[in-house]
């Protein structure tokens, strides 16, 4: 189905339904709520047809291609541009998609969301996943400390490249670095690489930090940061 055709199926469905938006939630200022998936789901429309508004998918998703922009999904092939973006969430109707426990908050003067985490339970722990922000510096300490917070409260997340670093040199994250525990976390088989394969990264992380796998990852890393997004390491979960 084109894309033109999924648009009006979309219209058309809105026309009937109505769905959330942000300032339904009544958040505060500057607080971390939590969404639900059912948060996603369209409502009945008391007086159709409701007209057609930036509804909590449009509102979330574009907080996650904002933060996937620099994460390329294809290659620009002859007249046919790159296309970024995150590779589970590619357009609202994906929202909620697999993640099972969500959290966003409103930053600043307008009133829309700036911030977004989205994760799910893997292993008995939440793993976090998917990210979303308005690339305002506040949004972006709001998704480092917050990321930070969950890591050490207990929570899991595979990162690498810049992400994994700043969490590592500037948080002190703990690392999960036995291959067994890893495997056991994310329910799937990795190929164990232990140190850093870049020295100046292993050196400077040192043997607390021997915990780097990679294994069959299609897409673009999870998180943002560039880097390899094969290489990973299992942060949090201590």
């Amino acid at each position: 189905m084109n894309p033109s055709s999924n648009r009006l199926i979309r219209l058309f469905v809105r026309s009937l339904l109505r769905e959330k938006k942000w300032a339904d939630f009544n958040a505060p200022k500057g607080k971390v709520i939590s969404l639900s998936p059912n948060d996603f789901e369209p409502e009945e429309c008391v007086n159709p047809p409701c007209p057609e508004v930036r509804d909590l998918d449009d509102e979330i998703f574009e907080l996650i291609q904002n933060a996937y922009a620099d994460v390329e999904l294809t290659p620009a092939i002859g007249n046919n541009p790159a296309t970024f973006g995150n590779i589970k969430v590619q357009s609202p109707s994906d929202l909620p998609g697999a993640y099972t426990t969500m959290k966003a908050a409103d930053l600043d003067s307008d009133p829309d969301p700036d911030y977004f985490r989205g994760g799910k339970n893997r292993g008995g722990r939440f793993k976090l996943g998917i990210v979303g922000h308005d690339g305002s510096p506040a949004a972006i300490q709001k998704y480092l400390d917050e990321t930070a917070e969950e890591l050490k409260s207990g929570a899991i997340g595979e990162m690498s490249g810049k992400i994994a670093n700043i969490m590592i040199s500037k948080y002190g994250v703990p690392a999960v670095t036995s291959k067994e525990e890893v495997e056991s976390l994310l329910g799937k088989q990795v190929q164990w690489i232990g140190r850093h394969p870049v020295e100046k990264y292993a050196a400077k992380y040192g043997p607390n930090y021997e915990g780097f796998y990679s294994r069959g990852i299609t897409g673009p890393d999870q998180d943002t940061g560039g880097g390899n997004a094969h290489v990973k390491i299992l942060l949090g979960g201590v």
